[in-house]
């Protein structure tokens, strides 16, 4: 490592943002990472560090890597030039801060409920902090040796800002699900020139100094995503019940959909992305031009003996909007026997309503994702016109959606509606699937 000896100037960004989905940062126990001096939960900032450079090498600086980076630092380039601080959140009173999940691991040959050989079994709980908190985030730009290329990496860190405050740089554990996206509400800039004793005194006693106030400029711009984002508006074609393990009463039903922090019924991005890959996987099989390098382009590979690759493709919580609820009573039956379990009536409360669904693919690294999008699209169809389901219940014909519109962002918006098809998108969108349909 070559270390740079003479600070000249340094740039100190304050930034409060709010998590605008929920944040989970693990310790090494698979519980959410909590200072022990001060009992809060709180993003490191080597976490925080490693998604800016991520976001910086995929999609700023496409040259710069692990020996050449001048803003993070590399074998040739030297030390960062950028620190990054631990963020603690700031709402003293917030009652509910961390909260759960149910998961379920699937096994992917067999597309069943993955059985473990070991004591846990395939399911889980994935534990995160609620979305709605407010976030202050703390990061410092050095200036070394006068370098003539500061102006460009100040403009380079905003870039990367401007980014994460529209939440394209998720943080922590879970981002391909949605987890960890970030909104900004402030960003105070501080310039201080340690060539000047006036410069040094304002840093060491800690003084607000001239403090510029660049909110506008990183939140006012328009922001255009590096990634590809595919939207549905669609509403619910017939009940839907992804069921959350919390305890109730005993008046109440045994099976409620899950609710955010606010308390609305919502589809995870994980049972969203789950839906989706099944049936991305059931459509390679059934055409065998659709190779397993467009899954893993698309959906990743699992860490095993060979080289993992962490997944493309993201998918955000649904809060369902307009929802009506409805309680369906069900029995269990003795498998053995053929007739009804003694006590097994069962109420669940199943929720309908209008809902947005958004999913993203990043595209940086793939050259042509042509075919990758091309296969998004063939499962968006089968979940738009009621051929997938989402949730529990497939058996008695729960979670199906009716999409009104579909719409694709990637350098230019092609928004397709189904009740009034445009012709000209229907054939933007049969090129993507012509190219997947492609044999080699």
């Amino acid at each position: 490592m070559i270390y740079k000896s003479k600070l000249t100037e340094t740039v100190k960004y304050e930034v409060a943002a709010t998590n605008i989905s929920p944040v989970s940062v693990k310790d090494g126990e698979d519980n959410i990472k909590i200072d022990e001096l001060t009992g809060k939960a709180y993003i490191p900032g080597t976490s925080i560090a490693g998604a800016f450079r991520d976001f910086y090498e995929k999609n700023i600086d496409r040259n710069s890597d692990e020996n050449n980076n001048v803003l993070f630092g590399g074998k040739k380039t030297g030390m960062s030039s950028v620190v990054f601080y631990d963020a603690y959140f700031t709402d003293a009173t917030q009652k509910e801060v961390i909260s759960s999940r149910p998961g379920l691991k699937i096994d992917r040959e067999r597309l069943t409920g993955k059985i473990f050989s070991g004591s846990k079994g395939s399911k889980f709980k994935r534990q995160f902090l609620n979305e709605g908190i407010n976030f202050i985030f703390t990061f410092e730009l050095n200036n070394y040796e006068a370098s003539p290329e500061f102006d460009k990496m100040q403009k380079d860190f905003e870039e990367l800002l401007k980014a994460f405050l529209h939440g394209e740089i998720p943080l922590g554990n879970n981002k391909m699900i949605g987890f960890g996206r970030f909104k900004g509400e402030k960003v105070l800039k501080k310039v201080v020139n340690f060539e000047s004793m006036e410069g040094i005194l304002s840093y060491l006693l800690k003084e607000d100094g001239k403090t510029t106030d660049i909110t506008e400029k990183i939140m006012g711009e328009e922001y255009i995503s590096p990634k590809v984002q595919f939207k549905v508006k669609a509403k619910t074609l017939t009940p839907l019940l992804i069921k959350d393990e919390v305890v109730r009463l005993s008046d109440k039903p045994d099976g409620i959909n899950i609710k955010n922090a606010k308390g609305n019924e919502i589809i995870p991005g994980s049972s969203i992305k789950g839906a989706l890959r099944t049936r991305a996987e059931k459509i390679s099989k059934t055409f065998p031009q659709i190779n397993e390098e467009i899954i893993s382009n698309i959906f990743g590979i699992e860490s095993k003996k060979d080289e993992g690759r962490i997944s493309r493709f993201n998918c955000f919580d649904v809060e369902l909007k307009h929802v009506k609820r409805g309680v369906y009573n069900k029995i269990k039956v003795d498998h053995f026997s053929g007739g009804v379990e003694q006590g097994a009536l069962v109420k669940e409360e199943t929720v309908m309503g209008d809902l947005e669904l958004i999913c993203t693919l990043d595209k940086s690294e793939l050259g042509d994702y042509t075919k990758e999008v091309g296969l998004i699209l063939l499962v968006l169809r089968d979940l738009c016109i009621g051929n997938l389901n989402v949730g529990s219940g497939y058996a008695v014909g729960r979670g199906f959606v009716k999409a009104e519109t579909l719409e694709i962002i990637d350098n230019e918006k092609l928004l397709y509606y189904f009740d009034s098809p445009d012709k000209e998108v229907e054939q933007k969108f049969n090129r993507y699937i012509s190219e997947l349909m492609k044999q080699g």
